[in-house]
């Protein structure tokens, strides 16, 4: 038996190396397509392992906390805890930090906005006249934020007056309530006791209770330069309208001495020398404050190792009361950002007053603030600062004050349910309520606090000064944000605590606008960019900040960041550990719980309205949160495994089976005869089926080897295990494939097989009546059906299995990309897929043509017959492609038809531009078949008419 196998290989040549041939590229197309299935699934769940672990692994949050957009994508904006305030008690606290398995538990108490008063330093010793005892300059500022866009005048100026007259400050110990008020001025070692007792009893121009400076007048008189400002609070004043134009003009006083050298200052303790006129420009910062536990805030992301400056905030830190000059006053403990991270720009014009310049002293503030604001003014030179440069000096030299006063919270923007860009509609609010003044101490506003608001802002009662004391913050400590523990950018939360917002242009009017630079917040507390806190105090100090009649007194803790213990990564254990944690605790607190490991920023579009000064409406792109990204992209890469790995499966065995079956439905006749000589169906069935193992193992043995080279050349990962399990796999599928035709071979009648297949008579009328050559063509096809319908199938199977595919790719990269996770990955495995995807269109082509080919071989008596009726070889051609053509498109239509549908029956929907992808599939493969139908007829007019008509004789 085995020698009449290898003869009868050896004699069927052709026919031996085309199955050989299909058998080695489906051993080494399985190989290497199931090796990519394997490599892309590795790529994904190392990159989801690399990037699954931020800051903390469990978000918990007061019940309610979800907008109901975060409830129906699952992703969350950025800085979210910025508008989101108190909630959770912290008992609650306690009793999330006492889990096991709870490693980090670290609160957070977004408190509010606070006002930090720092200064511009301006040198206008240029603008001065070297010669003049007295002289006036007016400053003018300008503020720019949102890259440029907005810009507004400030209506306020700054006057400063230098003299070359002596100047008194009042002691800066000193207040009305004070007993001995011979300190509040001293002058060349004297006190002036009666003119403190005067302006404390308010008996003088100033008709305001605030110690002004003094001018001595060239007779010895001591005349006060008033303040143009109200002051709250002194004197009965009522509350005050911050931004009230007359209320942000400030008058600073300067003493030009003999030397040339200058001093400004508002008391004996807050002055300043030195050979350069320097007036300091109010500069209002409106930053973000939040109060945390130290010690687990600096187990979390470092903080105490990020402090250049001072010291970090001590655990159980509480505010520390003393007195001073007869009232009491609570030290909030704070340590500051180095940087405030506010989009802000002044430009001050200096000019000074033209013509004699009257006297100032001893004027009443209206009367004053008249004559100042009536004074012309000559030319002006300009002078540009940053927000960035002057917070950083005011917080390195101690002069930042924050104003414990006003207590502002913005909450979250709110956004239409509909659609996919995010248009969130501006807010209308009072800003002049929201700023009154009530208390001493605190300047103006910044200027923007009144520009669009797109996030509601609301006042707290605050710590009014009474009975018990006053507070006042007093900065202990700086820290550097690029100094805290980092993470992942692909993983970073936006969540969380310390991440500074940026939302960069989303087209190119946009980019234009904004420079081709981020969106950033400046001052304005109900603006669209929430910024992270700038400031951080104790939870032990909420109550001196936030006051007794806060909203959430009880409950001040905005959120709970929880680290959970033994999570090294991606792997099944470490993902049980953190939902054994969640659930714990959402069943011992009712809180709501967030996995927030393996979270990603998502990108997405905003639109935002134009602003009030200047800023035109934008379009912008903002990274939110997706929650669960990492575990999103290994459940869709092991979802795209096992249906690859079932596709290639497929298209192997359908490939091998084509072929299989082709051959052996060649060798018809020669099996026919062999029954007729008294050969069993068994031992017909056995010859044939030892055929095929052989060149089964010899081409997937060759195959085998063949992927190794190749996987090299598409970057592949091809095991030996692998590749030695699709040999028998391969044999085995052959075997299969090879059973039926054998075994049909061998049946009772195997005379049929002597017979050409010839249309009854009811089809031939059907045929006599196509006289076209399409007629002809269909009467060829329907004459044959199995053949035909093997032809179409082959071709069916290639179009599906690239369709499939296709779509298995398209889901995949649909259900990861989105988020910068997904799309790092998705870049990571395209090339892979794409190789896939060649692969298997190879292999389907393949197929196809070699089905056709074996179909033009076995029809060779039919062309003849035709050729030696008088059709010309063109006409034969013509016909042959035809058929082809109709076989092709038949099975173009059922095989992208079939690829959709398990596509739907896999994926469970149909992305929208698949079924236009499937009909380029389908198209491509027609095409691929009326080639292959050209290939076939070229062979079939090659040969002489005389062999096959021999051969049917």
């Amino acid at each position: 038996m085995l020698g009449m196998i290898t003869g009868q290989l050896r004699r069927q040549a052709v026919r031996t190396l085309t199955l050989l041939l299909g058998v080695l590229v489906a051993t080494a197309g399985f190989t290497l397509l199931t090796g990519s299935v394997e490599t892309s699934r590795l790529e994904v769940k190392a990159s989801a392992d690399a990037n699954f672990r931020a800051a903390y692994d469990i978000l918990v949050r007061p019940t309610g906390a979800r907008s109901g957009r975060e409830a129906s994508t699952g992703q969350v904006r950025p800085n979210f805890l910025s508008g989101q305030f108190g909630g959770i008690t912290s008992a609650q606290w306690r009793q999330i930090a006492g889990i096991r398995g709870v490693e980090i538990a670290a609160p957070v108490a977004m408190l509010g906005y606070v006002q930090a008063r720092t200064y511009a330093r301006v040198d206008v010793t240029g603008q001065l006249d070297p010669t003049a005892d007295r002289q006036l300059l007016r400053l003018r500022s300008t503020w720019r934020t949102d890259r440029g866009l907005s810009e507004a005048r400030d209506p306020g100026a700054t006057y400063v007056y230098v003299t070359s007259n002596p100047v008194v400050l009042p002691d800066a110990g000193s207040t009305r309530d004070a007993p001995d008020w011979s300190r509040v001025y001293t002058y060349r070692g004297r006190p002036l006791s009666d003119i403190g007792l005067a302006l404390s009893r308010g008996k003088t121009v100033c008709d305001l209770g605030e110690m002004p400076p003094l001018e001595v007048l060239p007779g010895g008189k001591f005349e006060p330069l008033c303040a143009i400002r109200k002051v709250a609070g002194l004197d009965g004043e009522a509350a005050t309208d911050q931004l009230d134009p007359a209320q942000r003009s400030r008058l600073v006083v300067m003493q030009r001495h003999p030397d040339g050298t200058f001093t400004s200052g508002t008391d004996v303790h807050n002055r300043t020398s030195g050979r350069h006129a320097v007036a300091d420009v109010s500069w209002p910062m409106t930053l973000l404050l939040a109060a945390v536990d130290p010690a687990q805030e600096a187990r979390l992301v470092g903080v105490d190792r990020a402090v250049v400056a001072g010291r970090y905030l001590r655990d159980g830190e509480k505010p520390v009361v003393k007195e001073e000059a007869g009232s009491r006053f609570a030290d909030i403990p704070l340590v500051s950002t180095t940087r405030p991270y506010l989009d802000e720009q002044l430009t001050t014009t200096v000019s000074r007053a033209t013509g004699p310049l009257p006297k100032l002293s001893g004027r009443g503030a209206d009367d004053l603030r008249r004559l100042l604001a009536a004074l012309p003014v000559g030319a002006g030179a300009t002078t540009r600062a940053d927000a960035d440069a002057v917070f950083r000096r005011s917080v390195a030299d101690g002069t930042m004050k924050v104003n414990p006063f006003v207590v502002l919270q913005a909450g979250s923007p709110r956004y239409p349910a509909d659609g996919s860009v995010l248009r969130p509609p501006p807010v209308a609010q009072d800003t002049s309520e929201l700023w009154l003044q009530e208390t001493i101490g605190g300047d103006p506003p910044a200027w923007f606090v009144q520009d669009t608001a797109f996030r509601p802002v609301t006042r707290l009662p605050g710590t009014e000064p009474g009975a018990q004391h006053f507070p006042d913050f007093k900065v202990v400590g700086t820290y550097d944000l690029d100094r805290l523990t980092s993470f992942s950018k692909l993983s970073e939360v936006p969540l969380e605590t310390y991440r500074p917002p940026a939302a960069r242009a989303a087209d190119d009017a946009s980019r234009a606008a904004l420079g081709d630079r981020a969106l950033a917040p400046n001052s304005n507390p109900g603006g669209y960019l929430a910024t992270p806190p700038q400031l951080l105090t104790t939870l032990e100090s909420v109550e001196a900040v936030t006051g007794p009649d806060s909203p959430h007194a009880e409950d001040p803790i905005s959120a709970v960041r929880v680290r959970v213990a033994g999570v090294s990564g991606m792997d099944a254990a470490s993902r049980e550990r953190i939902r054994k944690v969640a659930e714990t605790i959402t069943n011992r607190t009712g809180l709501e719980v967030d996995i927030t490991a393996g979270s990603s920023p998502a990108p997405q579009r905003v639109e935002l309205a134009r602003g009030t000064f200047g800023r035109p409406a934008l379009a912008l792109t903002e990274n939110w949160t997706a929650k669960g990204t990492a575990v999103a992209l290994v459940e869709a890469a092991d979802r795209k495994s096992v249906l690859l790995f079932g596709l290639v499966l497929g298209v192997c065995a359908m490939f091998l089976g084509n072929a299989v079956a082709a051959s052996v439905r060649t060798r018809q006749r020669e099996l026919a005869v062999l029954a007729c000589t008294g050969w069993t169906g068994a031992r017909l069935a056995g010859l044939v089926l030892g055929e095929v193992a052989l060149v089964g193992a010899v081409a997937g043995a060759a195959g085998a080897g063949l992927s190794f080279p190749l996987g090299w050349v598409f970057g592949l990962e091809v095991s030996a295990g692998r590749a030695l399990l699709a040999v028998p796999l391969v044999v085995a599928t052959a075997l299969l494939a090879g059973a039926a035709p054998a075994i049909r071979a061998g049946r009772p009648y195997p005379a049929r097989a002597l017979r050409g297949a010839v249309a009854g008579p009811r089809r031939a009328r059907r045929a006599g009546r196509g006289r076209t050559l399409l007629g002809l063509a269909v009467t060829g096809v329907l004459r044959t059906p199995a053949r035909s319908a093997l032809g179409a199938l082959a071709l069916a199977v290639g179009v599906a299995a690239v369709s499939l595919l296709t779509a298995i790719m398209w889901t995949f990269h649909g259900t990861v990309q989105g988020t910068l996770l997904g799309d790092a990955v998705s870049l990571e495995v395209r090339g892979v897929d794409v190789a896939a995807a060649v692969l298997t269109a190879a292999l389907g082509l393949f197929a196809l043509a070699d089905v056709l080919y074996l179909d033009g071989c076995e029809r060779d008596g039919e062309f003849a017959m035709l050729r030696a009726c008088g059709w010309a070889d063109t006409e034969v051609m013509r016909l042959v492609v035809v058929q082809g053509t109709v076989i092709g498109a038949s099975g173009a239509l059922l095989g992208a038809g079939t690829g959709l549908a398990l596509t739907v029956a896999f994926t469970g929907s149909l992305p929208a531009g698949l079924p236009g992808a499937g009909a380029l599939v389908a198209a491509a493969g027609a095409l691929a078949a009326v080639a292959s139908s050209a290939v076939a007829a070229g062979l079939a007019v090659r040969r002489s008419p005389a062999g096959p008509l021999a051969e049917d004789g």
